[in-house]
């Protein structure tokens, strides 16, 4: 049987769709120009399964050998995060982890709350978009900066008057 690259593109691309990813930044996430994403979408054939292919199949949850079943016509299978694995966001709500997993992030803070012995923490997370210019990402950065610091003495004030209402 023939390979069917066309069918694999096909796949890929419906899978990157369902995750809310544009191709500009898949390219970015895997480190590949946005014409590889179209070329592998477009079905171009290749000798073997590239790095190119292997990395877009990784990024929309395949397992490592998806790509080469969906050439030979069979389905491909979802990775199953390994046991103890914490990068998966299934916990959290569907739009925060499409947010998580979209554009390319500026920055990140963890503001640890309550008393000093306690886990409880924020994550703050600043997101922007694949296509921001170096001004547009120098902006969204001195605001990060300000209200960065505006959230840490607030969660500071916090910290020294626990509530107990």
């Amino acid at each position: 049987m023939d390979r069917d690259w066309s069918r694999l593109g096909a796949r890929l691309a419906q899978a990157r769709k369902t995750m809310g990813l544009k191709q500009p930044e898949l390219a970015q996430r895997i480190s590949v120009g946005r014409a590889t994403i179209q070329n592998i979408e477009a079905g171009k054939p290749f000798k073997n399964i590239t790095p190119a292919v292997r990395a877009y199949a990784d990024a929309v949850g395949w397992t490592h050998d998806s790509a080469a079943r969906v050439l030979e016509g069979a389905e491909p299978e979802l990775a199953q995060p390994a046991a103890g694995d914490r990068s998966s966001a299934s916990d959290l709500p569907p739009d925060v982890a499409l947010e998580l997993h979209s554009g390319r992030t500026l920055g990140s803070t963890v503001v640890h709350l309550g008393p000093k012995d306690s886990d409880a923490r924020m994550i703050v997370l600043l997101k922007g978009g694949v296509d921001m210019t170096p001004q547009e990402v120098e902006e969204a950065l001195t605001e990060w900066r300000r209200r960065r610091r505006h959230l840490q003495e607030v969660t500071q004030d916090t910290d020294a008057t626990p509530d107990t209402q």
